[in-house]
């Protein structure tokens, strides 16, 4: 094995992965560092990501080694080859991602525009703009496999009973795309092999936790479409055509977000017809039957964020399962 500054900092990342699951001391800490590019609010993300991207690094070395190099010439296939597929492979499945919550919404006969919510076992949310349906899989085989985690590590299993089971094509994807990151690695400066590696980790969690708009998605792919058409010798031009896709998702993300807003009224759907639903602290305005669902109409006088979760609290316990549509004016408003 080809041991360098890499692999050092590949093992002493998974170190510190297994002891933020021992220890708590450096939750908060660690929370602030990688809210920027992991957006997590527990530290099952932070874990996730010093884990994957520790193993990485150190086998991203391997790859370099000689020996390992020899062995992939049979192939006669670069690193951009297997980056290539890669990046092809991650698109699809963040596609999928978001057609699995459109169908979800179709199914229930609700907007599109609305964030998918089950309280049962637990809260556990899903929209088209930050999806949790894979994560759900997840919830799923950690729960049959009995293994116990912090209360404060969330598996959206909560939603796992609304999802298709169709979306644990996961477990076979992130294989996939954890052996082909490691290929792509191949006849690569360090400092492009550091940028890959922090790009595939952090895709690979925009997968798991928040689908194709979450900032470790759009992060993620910034750094894969870049490395890829990274040419010899530099250029700043070769970055024009991925900095360009990675702005139209951008856009289109907050396209999505403000289309689907409503700035004067938030409408709750409770699945099957409910008289007189009590929704202590909203101004009701009107209460509704639409062919199998109920429609609550509030006035839109707090943020999202607040609506979402004065909205858990009065629901958790009689309904297991309910829509509220968006407001993300609301953010502007103070």
């Amino acid at each position: 094995m080809h041991i360098n500054r890499l692999s050092i900092v590949g093992l002493i990342m998974i170190v510190f992965s297994l002891v933020l699951i021992a220890v708590n001391t450096f939750d908060n800490i660690i929370l602030e560092l990688t809210y920027p590019f992991l957006m997590g609010s527990s530290k099952g993300k932070s874990i996730i990501f010093f884990m994957l991207m520790g193993s990485l690094l150190i086998l991203s070395q391997i790859v370099q080694s000689s020996k390992f190099q020899h062995k992939l010439e049979i192939f006669g296939k670069s690193g951009n080859y297997y980056l290539k597929i890669l990046i092809v492979i991650i698109s699809i499945t963040y596609v999928v991602g978001l057609l699995i919550e459109i169908w979800i919404r179709l199914k229930f006969g609700v907007s599109i525009f609305t964030t998918f919510v089950s309280t049962n076992p637990g809260i556990g949310t899903s929209s088209i703009i930050h999806s949790h349906v894979y994560k759900s899989m997840l919830g799923i085989l950690i729960s049959d496999i009995g293994l116990g985690l912090p209360s404060n590590i969330h598996t959206a299993i909560s939603i796992s009973a609304y999802v298709p089971r169709f979306a644990a094509i996961i477990f076979a994807v992130f294989p996939v795309v954890y052996i082909l990151g490691v290929f792509s690695t191949k006849k690569r400066p360090d400092i492009q092999n550091l940028i890959l590696i922090f790009a595939i980790t952090t895709t690979m969690i925009g997968m798991l936790d928040g689908g194709l708009f979450s900032a470790p998605a759009m992060i993620g792919l910034a750094g894969l479409l870049g490395i890829y058409c990274v040419k010899k010798p530099f250029s700043p031009r070769d970055l024009i055509k991925p900095s360009m896709i990675i702005i139209l998702l951008l856009i289109l993300r907050i396209i999505i977000s403000f289309m689907g807003s409503s700035p004067d009224v938030y409408e709750i759907t409770l699945l099957g017809e409910h008289e007189n639903v009590t929704m202590t602290g909203f101004n009701v305005i009107d209460e509704r039957i639409v062919g199998n669902n109920t429609i609550i109409t509030v006035s839109a006088n707090m943020n999202e964020f607040t609506a979402l979760n004065n909205s858990f609290n009065l629901l958790k316990d009689k309904y297991h399962l309910f829509f509220i549509s968006w407001d993300s004016y609301s953010f502007f408003r103070g």
